[in-house]
């Protein structure tokens, strides 16, 4: 059962000039450490992806960013390139365990993301 979908869009030009306070609030510390890892363009591009994706699972469940800590959400990808979800903290409590799909695509000058919630709260489907 499809719970919830969200999708999000984001400049990738807005991630050019984040501060580190800003970095470290909005991206799980495993999503800056590798960022800083990049080159300046793939750095931008990798954060935005990022960023759309914690705000396509807010719209997902229906609150918006409202009560999500954007730091709680880890988007990662598989050896293979598929990007899943680690959730932490607040993001863990508001999905409970139902089952989180995410895509990412970046096209500049934007970067998108959309996020499918399966199953209830309880994870029955």
């Amino acid at each position: 059962m499809v719970e919830g979908i969200g999708i999000d869009v984001v400049n990738i030009s807005r991630m050019d000039m984040i501060s580190d306070g800003v970095l470290k609030r909005l991206f799980h510390p495993e999503e800056v450490s590798y960022a800083l890892g990049l080159e300046a363009k793939r750095k931008s591009e990798y954060l935005s992806g990022r960023f759309a994706a914690k705000e396509a699972l807010g719209k997902a469940l229906g609150s918006g960013m409202a009560g999500l800590r954007p730091s709680d959400i880890h988007t990662d990808v598989t050896e293979s390139g598929k990007p899943f979800m680690r959730l932490y903290g607040t993001a863990k409590a508001l999905v409970g365990e139902r089952t989180v799909l995410v895509s990412i695509a970046h096209d500049p000058p934007v970067a998108s993301a959309i996020v499918l919630l399966q199953g209830g709260p309880d994870g029955s489907l």
